[in-house]
């Protein structure tokens, strides 16, 4: 969907005021791409990329998180925990969260994702916004489907954009129970636009430390120490 499709139907459907914030919303992030030569706006189909996953058909469609909104969840999360942490996204697609991340003084930025395709624009991407800026951030890319990611001990925050279903989701957080057994440590996992808050409630080991909606959009943090 064009951007400016989406803004006539937000006017149809939100009126003047929220249309006008979902309007410099989307400009941001238009900005954003242009000031760094990435290219993160353009969103992508699973079904039109070369995925091998068995988990394929549990994953939703490449679509950016916002960044006014990843900037708002970060700086709720940076308080919380010692500087120069490590941040994995989740199901990292052409990898603007990470990007974002960069922003807010993590060591590293992983990002986790099982399209190829993704990944290569990803990489570019990281090479394109080093060049325009001066972040020490170092970027990885593991292309993996993200049950197959091996947490390290130093992975300290996760960020989801409500990148797959329940099932996967589960998987996910038993392996980051089991890491957090390994080597005990807190850690904070940032639901954006989240969808299955209640398999996070099921699994008992990760409490909500703050749940905000701004501008329309919601992001829930959890954590596994008050």
């Amino acid at each position: 969907m064009t951007l400016l499709r989406r803004i006539s139907n937000s006017f149809k459907r939100h009126g003047l005021k929220v249309s006008l914030l979902k309007l410099y919303i989307a400009l941001v992030d238009h900005w954003f791409d242009f000031r760094h030569g990435t290219d993160t706006c353009r969103w992508m189909l699973l079904q039109n990329l070369n995925i091998s996953s068995r988990n394929k058909e549990r994953g939703v469609r490449y679509e950016p998180a916002r960044i006014v909104l990843l900037r708002k969840m970060f700086e709720c999360m940076t308080p919380m925990l010692p500087t120069g942490g490590v941040m994995v996204d989740l199901g990292s697609g052409k990898g603007r969260v990470l990007l974002i991340a960069s922003e807010f003084g993590f060591r590293e930025a992983r990002g986790v994702e099982f399209a190829p395709e993704l990944c290569a624009i990803a990489r570019n991407n990281f090479a394109r916004y080093k060049e325009s800026t001066n972040t020490k951030t170092v970027f990885r890319i593991i292309e993996s489907d993200v049950v197959d990611y091996a947490i390290r001990n130093d992975d300290n925050v996760f960020v989801m954009f409500n990148p797959f279903d329940d099932v996967v989701l589960s998987k996910v957080l038993e392996n980051i129970a089991s890491s957090l057994l390994e080597y005990p440590r807190r850690i904070l996992i940032g639901y954006y636009s989240p969808q299955h808050n209640e398999t996070i409630a099921r699994h008992g080991g990760f409490a909500p430390v703050e749940d905000v909606n701004f501008w329309g959009y919601h992001f829930t943090i959890y954590s596994n120490a008050g």
